[in-house]
């Protein structure tokens, strides 16, 4: 029962030193993970996926360059060493299609050379390696048979004294040992073509120039998406810097609207509103205090934020190239996050299946909003957001983030609520 163990053990130290393990964070510009986005991985003619954690990391296991036999290309095949256990010869039959040199590498079960390296021209067909440890304590050990330095194959041997062991012929590798060193476990360097990071709201974006994996993991440390609209990090209006984010198709402002001048809310049920069309763009502040407004941006009842325009797409209370977003471009965002309200929340705005990850940049903060009758409500529980498109005569289209639940809404009510404003590039 020992012995059984003892094999299976190093069976699976076999497997895993022909693996490597390649890490790295997928971050935006601010330094701020990015999850859930697809990380493609290509190299040598091959492809892995993998996807970015909570924050941002993403781990791609056991990525392999070593061939095995039914993986070598057409005219190329190594055999099992044969006898196996041996003492202290085996011999291993290789085909080649073409002339060619192949290099044999000699190691212990510690990633640790034994014999000194070989490299030997063999003629087009079938040939024989033949390898002799005398000398060499029992154990297990590994060949490792480059062919044309261009595929890779490690066999597992057996040296065990009072085995059979082959006639008598001249070998490969003698019994000249030399210093034991270390050599990154059997690693094959596997040359890395490309990692692309695709979704539906970043695009595809493709990192080259990635360094060789010669260990048995590589880090890739932070790799940078920048989410802002090309061309258009920021943009200043009246007096305030505004951040951008492209979301699929359209270039968003990463912060709720905070212009114009502070009125308090002090309307009743017979008097809904404090503002009026009076050529100066007026917003409340939640709780009427005007600090909210810093951090939340304004609340704006409909007419207000169009400019007392009715035209859906209208620059409203934006800025020159901005619009108030239509109905439909709620929509087109919705389909860009698959109806993830979570994606559109920032990180850990809601709760439970509701917690935001803003895997879309968009940074969306639960800011409550100003009812019709004047009173201030939902801070923390729910992000209101109006669109340009009127439904009737009394109400409007508006985008509704919900705290516990990643659901997107994009339905109507009357015009007097105040809300948030999300500018949108023309």
């Amino acid at each position: 029962m020992k012995k059984v163990y003892f094999l299976i053990m190093f069976l699976g130290f076999a497997s895993i030193q022909n693996a490597q393990t390649i890490t790295g964070r997928l971050v935006d510009q601010d330094g701020n993970g990015l999850r859930d986005l697809a990380v493609e991985l290509y190299f040598n003619s091959k492809y892995d996926i993998a996807i970015s954690e909570g924050s941002g990391a993403f781990v791609f296991n056991n990525i392999t360059d070593v061939k095995k036999d039914d993986e070598l290309p057409t005219g190329y095949s190594i055999s099992d060493n044969y006898p196996n256990p041996f003492n202290p010869k085996t011999r291993i039959t290789l085909t080649l299609p073409n002339n060619g040199n192949v290099r044999i590498s000699l190691y212990d079960v510690v990633g640790q050379r034994v014999l000194s390296d070989v490299e030997k021209f063999y003629n087009a067909g079938t040939n024989f390696v033949d390898l002799e440890l005398n000398g060499l304590p029992n154990g297990i050990y590994f060949a490792r048979l480059t062919l044309d330095g261009k595929y890779t194959v490690t066999k597992k041997l057996m040296l065990l004294y009072g085995s059979q062991h082959l006639s008598s012929v001249p070998s490969l590798l003698n019994n000249s040992l030399i210093k034991p060193t270390a050599i990154n476990n059997l690693i094959t360097p596997i040359n890395l073509d490309s990692l692309v990071v695709a979704s539906s709201i970043t695009g595809r974006i493709t990192f080259k120039n990635l360094p060789t994996v010669v260990d048995s993991i590589l880090n890739l440390g932070n790799l940078t998406i920048e989410r802002f609209c090309t061309g258009l990090p920021t943009v200043t209006y009246e007096g305030k810097t505004y951040n951008t984010v492209q979301v699929g198709t359209q270039c968003w402002m990463r912060e709720n609207l905070d212009v114009g001048v502070y009125v308090a809310s002090t309307s009743t049920i017979s008097d809904h509103s404090d503002v009026s069309n009076n050529g100066i763009i007026e917003k409340y502040c939640y709780g009427n205090n005007e600090a909210n407004c810093a951090t939340y941006g304004g609340l704006y009842d409909w007419n207000e934020a169009m400019a007392y325009s009715t035209t859906p797409g209208t620059k409203g209370i934006c800025p020159t190239g901005w619009h108030i977003p239509t109905k439909e471009e709620f929509e087109t965002l919705k389909s860009a996050v698959s109806n993830d309200g979570n994606a559109l929340k920032a990180v850990e705005q809601g709760t439970g299946s509701g917690v935001g990850t803003n895997t879309s940049g968009f940074s969306a903060l639960l800011t409550g909003h100003r009812s019709s009758s004047g009173y201030f409500v939902n801070l923390g529980y729910y992000s209101y957001f109006w669109g340009s498109t009127k439904s009737s005569a009394t109400n409007a289209y508006y985008m509704n983030l919900w705290s516990s639940v990643n659901y997107i809404g994009v339905i109507d009510v009357n015009l007097e609520y105040g809300f948030s404003i999300r500018c949108l590039k023309d």
